[in-house]
Formats: C-alpha cells, sequence, structure tokens
C-alpha cells in the first residue's frame, strides 16, 4: 500500500526514473535525424526500461532493478558532454531569433512614427521647451514607461565659458546620442542627440559666457507612437479606402529627389492614410476632400475635415490639388496617400499616387506609449 501511494524509497525512484525518461525523450527527439541507428535503439530501449519501471502495477524490487540496469547498462546516454546545457540555450535561442526574424519579416514589423503628418490619429517625436524644473525622479520614470516623455535639464555649476556644444563620444571618439557642453573646467551631458536638444531649445552656443546657475538647457522629448504594421494582410486584400498603409518611398521622385538634397540615400518608409484607390477622382474643397463628385463619407476622412479634437480639415497641396478646380484621377492599379494633419503633410498632393508595389502593410496596432492611442488604429 506504501509503495502504491509512492512515499518515501518509491517516491524518490519514480522522481529519478522520470527525470530519465525526459532526458532520454528529448535525446531521441533532437537526434533523430543524425544519431547513429544503433545508438537510437540502445535509447528506445532504455525509454521502454523507464515506461515499464513507472507502471503503477511496477513492484518495487523491479523498479529497483531497472534503475540499476540502466546504470550499468546505458549510463554512457545518460552522460551529457560538457556544454551540453550552453549548447542547447544557445540552439533555442538561435531558433528564437529566426523566428523573430521570420515575424518581422512577413507577418508583423516594428515602425515608429518620426513626424506629425498624421497628427492627431498618430504623434511624432515632439522635443519642446519647458518653463518649470522637472518632475521628481518616481515620476519622471513613470511618465517615461507610460507616455514616452522624457524630461532633460542642464544647469551651470558654475561661472564660465562655453569652449563646446556636441554630440557626445562615447569612449571619447563614438558619437553618441547625448548631447556635451563644455566649459573651462565642466560639462554637463544631457541624453539626448543634438539635434533634438536644439530643438527643444538649447539655450547656449560655442563662445557664451555663463553664470552658476544658469539654465543651459530645459525641455521635454516624447517619443513618436511605436506601432505594428501587418505585412501579411497584403498578400491577400488590397487596401481599402481611408485605412493607414505604410509604403516605400523607391522610385517615386518627387520624394527621393528630396532626400538626395538633404543627403538621404535610399528608400525611406512613409506612413499615411490611403484616401482614394485606382480610378477614383479627387478634388479638395477645404475643409473637405471630394471623392467622384461628392465629400468622402469614410469616418476617418470625415474626421479630418470636421475641424474637431485637433483636425485641420483638407487643404490645398503643392503639386496636386492646388485649388478647388483643380482634379486629379488615381492610375488604375495606384493608391492616393494623405496625412490626417493636411497643412503640415507632405504626401500625395506634393508627390503623385503611391505605385501598388511600395506597399509594405497596414498599420495594425500602437503597442507604446500607453496614450489615449493605443491599441488598434482607425
Amino acid at each position: 500500500m506504501i509503495d502504491f501511494l509512492f512515499f518515501g524509497k518509491a517516491k524518490e525512484e519514480r522522481k529519478q526514473l522520470h527525470a530519465i525518461a525526459h532526458f532520454l525523450a528529448k535525446r531521441v527527439h533532437y537526434g533523430r535525424d543524425v544519431l547513429p541507428e544503433k545508438l537510437l535503439e540502445r535509447l528506445e530501449q532504455a525509454r521502454e526500461l523507464c515506461a515499464e519501471a513507472l507502471r503503477m502495477t511496477t513492484p518495487a524490487p523491479r523498479r529497483t532493478d531497472i534503475l540499476l540496469q540502466l546504470e550499468k547498462g546505458y549510463g554512457d546516454l545518460l552522460r551529457t558532454e560538457r556544454h551540453h546545457g550552453r549548447k542547447e540555450n544557445a540552439e533555442v535561442a538561435l531558433v528564437a531569433i529566426v523566428l523573430a526574424l521570420g515575424v518581422r519579416a512577413y507577418i508583423l514589423q516594428p515602425f515608429k512614427i518620426p513626424t506629425h503628418s498624421m497628427r492627431p490619429t498618430l504623434l511624432g517625436i515632439l522635443n519642446q521647451p519647458e518653463s518649470e524644473n522637472p518632475p521628481s525622479w518616481p515620476k519622471r520614470i513613470l511618465t517615461l514607461v507610460m507616455e514616452g516623455k522624457s524630461y532633460h535639464q542642464a544647469i551651470a555649476p558654475k561661472d564660465g565659458q562655453i569652449i563646446s556644444v556636441r554630440e557626445g563620444r562615447l569612449l571619447g571618439w563614438i558619437p553618441w546620442t547625448s548631447t556635451e557642453i563644455i566649459s573651462e573646467h565642466w560639462k554637463k551631458t544631457i541624453i539626448s542627440s543634438l539635434p533634438e536638444a536644439r530643438e527643444g531649445g538649447l539655450r547656449v552656443r560655442n563662445g557664451d559666457r555663463v553664470k552658476a546657475g544658469d539654465v543651459l538647457a530645459n525641455f521635454s522629448s516624447a517619443t513618436g507612437d511605436h506601432l505594428f504594421v501587418n505585412k501579411f494582410i497584403y498578400h491577400f486584400c488590397k487596401p481599402s479606402r481611408a485605412e493607414t498603409f505604410v509604403f516605400t518611398t523607391e522610385k517615386i521622385d518627387g520624394i527621393e529627389s528630396g532626400l538626395r538634397l538633404r543627403g538621404i540615400e535610399g528608400s525611406q518608409y512613409y506612413i499615411k492614410r490611403c484616401v482614394a484607390l485606382g480610378g477614383d477622382c479627387l478634388q479638395v474643397r477645404p475643409p473637405e476632400l471630394w471623392i467622384n463628385g461628392s465629400p468622402a463619407t469614410d469616418p476617418a476622412c470625415q474626421r479630418v475635415a470636421s475641424k474637431n479634437d485637433g483636425y485641420p480639415g483638407y487643404t490645398f497641396g503643392q503639386t496636386y490639388l492646388t485649388n478647388p478646380n483643380d482634379s486629379y484621377r488615381v492610375p488604375g492599379h495606384d493608391y492616393w496617400a494623405m496625412g490626417d494633419n493636411s497643412p503640415n503633410s507632405y504626401d500625395s498632393r506634393g508627390w503623385g499616387a503611391v505605385p501598388a508595389a511600395n506597399l509594405v502593410g497596414r498599420g495594425a496596432v500602437v503597442y507604446w506609449p500607453f496614450t489615449k492611442r493605443w491599441g488598434w488604429i482607425h
């Protein structure tokens, strides 16, 4: 009865047998295609002995006998090589990396909103001056985690003259995402790039004289919305009108020529709203967008045209749709992209339609920060 309930010695033996059976199963599973046939036969024999010993009807003497038999006859199968654990961990890590890359390449790709062309639906990076001191460190950490907003302040510790305001240097020479304000006898470092610090209101430059207690910089940085792009869906269906989509700028000359003038080579990823499809005829009659002779009826387009909740309404373009009488018919297999922040969006009104070959995926969900925009993108 005691043996049947697996107390004492019976419990310890069964625990040992379970561990052996698990180890043998892993060796067979991972080595079935590479291990010699004779070795696989011995592994299967050892597994059969474990299965017999673990049966509830197996007497205690027989179970003990099987444990001894496993140790003597199959002990070599139960020993692992020196770095077996590290090797397994490396294999698991490699598989995880391959799966992650596969998901990123074919299913979901993370994307960060860089600009405010889709505001207020999606927000980009925003650096702005602050008039008050940063909040306490616990509140700053909470704000960073929840809202993606960080605070930066630098105060001169002593009188002096600013020798250099430059990008930070890691190990003294590698450009780093920080800003260094250097005087004769002190240095202040801001964990923000120099362009972001300047945009946020960096108050000093080379050659300036400062006094102890002077504010050198005081600004906040809000990271752009981080979202997942559904790359899988466009293999089965085409974009629908008014959905948010991501595309590359490849071979869109109106974009890439401008990028080259700024010293940027190669294609970029853009995110806009697909307001019209191939064959649609467009006009802008502020604040409305007209499609095929009537105001756009899609809820997203109506939100923009409403001029409520931060939406500015649709405005004329630089190249296309430049006045109420100007119209444009989208080519058969192309798409018309516009930003919800119409007055501050460089979109199809400036460079034309988006070719179908440039499509990357649909904007699916904002996963960070945890603001009112968190969740499915509409």
